[in-house]
């Protein structure tokens, strides 16, 4: 007598592998300059969302962000936390590494939709792209 070996497999019904379908749409993107740029004039209602600290925002920053210091301030993780999941943000900071920590963390909390300039606005600076100085944006 023979016998077959054989895998169970999911059955119709099963939510072994279920995504949502919020999650299957969630966009989190390493951009460049240009790309960013681009984001920034077409996504209406976006955040822009500078995360260095007070010294490196008093060098210049892009038009129109608003700022919060991924290291310095105590109530980062809430600031981040009331930004409306389905409202697009843009985040950068001076060379890609703390925007994109950040960019990952509002990702795994839900946002739909979060850019994250790549090499900063040191790449910004260095594609010719104008900044700015004054005072933040609220959210």
């Amino acid at each position: 007598m023979m016998t077959a070996c054989s895998e169970a497999q999911p059955t119709a019904g099963t939510d072994e592998h279920v995504v949502s379908e919020e999650a299957t749409r969630a966009i989190m993107e390493d951009v460049d300059a240009a790309q960013f740029q681009r984001l920034i004039a077409e996504l209406d209602g976006a955040l822009l969302l500078d995360v260095r600290t007070p010294e490196e925002w008093a060098e210049g920053h892009l038009a129109g962000a608003a700022h919060k210091d991924y290291w310095g301030d105590d109530d980062f993780d809430a600031a981040m936390n009331n930004i409306p999941r389905d409202r697009p943000v843009l985040v950068y900071c001076a060379g890609g590494g703390r925007s994109g920590l950040t960019a990952q963390e509002l990702n795994k909390a839900g946002h739909l939709e979060v850019y994250n300039l790549e090499d900063g606005i040191t790449g910004w600076q260095d594609a010719g792209l104008p900044v700015t100085t004054g005072p933040a944006v609220d959210f």
